[in-house]
């Protein structure tokens, strides 16, 4: 019984053991996991002003740090800080993109004492940007530049202390940023007071009171990390294709007319930028809807490039002519809804291989925000899928009284990966498997990503007959990524390329049979199979086969040898005899009498006599019958082999 107990507690404590380890090592994954992301505290500037300033930060000198007057300010993303650029603090994105958070403290929340309070301010200027609402109690604004000089208001919020609704969440970094490396500036406006004393007038006390305007601006920048551009398409790249044309799409319409530019229009001659494709292996072309189709292989990162050809506030060298700032532009096209599209509006639209058009992503103040004149910016990379891309934007004519026109320049292309490959991976195991493997649990496709290929699948059986094995299809249809297959048979897959026309066809055995393992083996088929089996072939464990002994083999041969030499002769003797007639009944001097004098000569010369002709007639029947006997049963001996 103790021992029993002892063996008992022993089983029990290992449980415990193993059950503490798998949860060490489940917590060491969650580390891993959540280790991916980081929160950087971003160091910031302090600037004090007049309570009559206008928060001026470009022009002012005299700062100090600070990390928590108003509140902290902080950045999270998988990322990793690298070497500062132009002076300003930098990260690579490892992966996706960079939230951006300021949390609000409480050190100005009180009020009517010797400390720091807010107070409303109902301006609306910081600096050189002027804002649509009063900052009130604090106002937030978050610029973006691709030169770290010229920035870009990107987003403004105000009163945001007394915002019951404000989320320390102000802004998430877009791809269209990281991938051409962008500087970020956040500015935090507000307004102080505090009490210095009192003073009495007419016998009545007044507060002494002090006021200070506030202004703190954070500073860094982002860019995909050196992996993510290690294989980075040039701008140089070839081959290269430039896509879309600049049309007037009315005015106040959703961009929606489609009208030629005449010698009237103040766009007529010139265009605002160039967009073009590369990174890709080929092209080719849909003759149905004349869309271009870029091929890509592995390593080909396809990539859309803008590049910039005007001033967007004196276009054609024209002062009169500038992009307008659309407060109210929508695409009709794409259904978007009113926005502020500000100095131009870049908007993309997937569309996936099963058809389902995604939302549209929309990059408004691309001309202002994300494009420098003279300079190629990328737009975005793309894998497999079709796009649909438009650039909107709305000029002024300031020449007389102002006139407002707009325009759009819209186009689309598909991208297909240019291999003809699907993977086969064993469904337990998760192994790829190479073309004529076999596996007994059974397998699962993978395309690899490649959604636009033909894939067709046959299975086919073993019968056992009485001529042996032979194959039976079963089904022949369409696959589809993901598929899965376990019943037992001999897989064949037909893929097919409808961009390139190749075509390439796999074999995957599936089952514990050891003729099939053979058959995976040696690559033979059935009726092969069959035959070297019949020949004294084994198959071993593995699928090998293994040569008949020696001795058999002799013993097979020579039997074989025998029956080839016993139809010789049999075949002689027949001729011989044949022969001897034909020549007899040939004769030229053919008589009754000549032929019977000829039949003696012979029977004296003991060549042909009465009893020879029956004795050689029986000898020939004995031994065809036993020749056919000899054959026969040599024949089953080595069936059952």
């Amino acid at each position: 019984m103790d021992e029993f107990i002892s063996r008992k507690g022993q089983s029990i404590f290992a449980l415990f053991l193993a059950i503490c380890v798998l949860f060490t090592v489940d917590c060491v994954c969650d580390v891993s996991v959540s280790a991916r992301e980081k929160t950087e505290s971003i160091i910031g500037k302090l600037y004090e002003f007049e309570k009559d300033s206008k928060y001026e930060i470009s022009t002012v000198e005299s700062s100090k740090a600070t990390t928590s007057d108003f509140g902290s300010f902080k950045i999270t993303g998988n990322l990793n800080s690298i070497s500062d650029v132009n002076g300003v603090r930098a990260y690579e994105v490892l992966d996706g993109n960079v939230t951006i958070d300021y949390s609000l403290g409480n050190k100005y929340s009180g009020e009517n004492t010797n400390s720091w309070y807010l107070i409303d301010d109902k301006s609306k200027k910081i600096d050189t940007e002027i804002i649509e609402e009063n900052i009130m109690k604090g106002a937030i604004i978050l610029q973006t530049s691709l030169d770290g000089a010229s920035w870009v208001t990107d987003k403004i919020l105000t009163n945001v202390a007394a915002d019951s609704e404000y989320k320390s969440n102000i802004y998430t970094s877009k791809d269209i940023q990281q991938i051409n490396g962008c500087y970020y500036r956040v500015i935090i406006a507000y307004s102080l007071e505090r009490v210095t004393g009192s003073s009495k007038y007419l016998f009545v006390s007044v507060d002494n009171k002090e006021n200070m305007k506030c202004a703190e601006v954070y500073q860094f920048y982002l860019i995909d990390s050196s992996e993510n551009l290690s294989n980075e398409t040039s701008a140089t790249a070839t081959p290269r294709k430039e896509l879309g044309e600049v049309i007037n799409a009315g005015k106040d319409t959703g961009f929606s007319q489609n009208d030629v530019l005449t010698n009237k229009d103040p766009h007529y001659g010139w265009t605002i930028g160039t967009f073009f494709v590369n990174g890709y292996t080929r092209e080719v072309k849909d003759n149905t809807f004349s869309t271009p189709i870029f091929l890509k292989n592995v390593g080909d990162r396809v990539t859309l490039w803008f590049n910039l050809q005007q001033n967007i506030n004196e276009l054609n060298g024209k002062s009169n002519l500038k992009i307008n700032e659309d407060k109210d532009g929508y695409d009709q096209y794409f259904q978007t809804d009113k926005t502020n599209m500000r100095h131009g509006a870049l908007i993309i639209r997937y569309t996936d291989f099963e058809g389902v058009k995604h939302d549209p992503i929309i990059y408004t103040d691309y001309l202002a925000a994300n494009a420098r004149t003279g300079a190629n910016t990328k737009v975005e990379l793309f894998e497999e899928g079709d796009y649909e891309v438009a650039l909107d934007y709305e000029i002024v004519d300031s020449s007389a009284i102002n006139s407002y026109t707009n325009y759009r320049v819209f186009f689309t292309f598909s991208i297909r990966n240019g291999n003809c490959m699907v993977y086969p991976f064993d469904i337990n195991s998760g192994a790829e498997l190479a073309d004529n493997a076999i596996t007994e649990n059974g397998f699962k496709i993978d395309m690899a990503k490649s959604r636009y290929l033909t894939i067709d699948v046959s299975r086919t059986v073993l019968i056992n007959g009485i001529n042996g094995r032979t194959e039976d299809v079963r089904f022949n249809r369409p696959a589809k990524d993901g598929d899965q297959y376990n019943d037992e048979g001999i897989y064949k897959f037909h893929v097919h390329n409808l961009y390139t026309g190749e075509e390439t066809t796999k074999t995957i055995y599936v089952g514990s049979d050891p003729f099939l393992r053979a058959m995976s083996v040696t690559h033979l088929s059935v009726k092969e199979l069959e035959n070297k089996l019949a020949e004294g072939y084994t198959i071993s464990n593995d699928g090998k086969l293994i040569d008949p002994p020696v001795g058999e083999v002799e013993s097979i041969q020579e039997i074989e040898t025998n029956d080839v030499e016993e139809e010789k002769e049999l075949t002689e003797t027949e001729q011989d005899s044949a022969t001897k007639v034909v020549n007899v009944m040939t004769d030229t001097d053919y008589d009754a009498a000549t032929t019977v004098k000829k039949v003696e000569n012979i029977k004296e010369e003991g060549e042909f006599t009465d009893s020879d002709t029956s004795r050689n007639f029986a000898v020939i029947v004995v031994t065809l019958v036993i020749a056919c006997f000899v054959f026969v049963i040599g024949k089953k001996s080595r069936t059952k082999k």
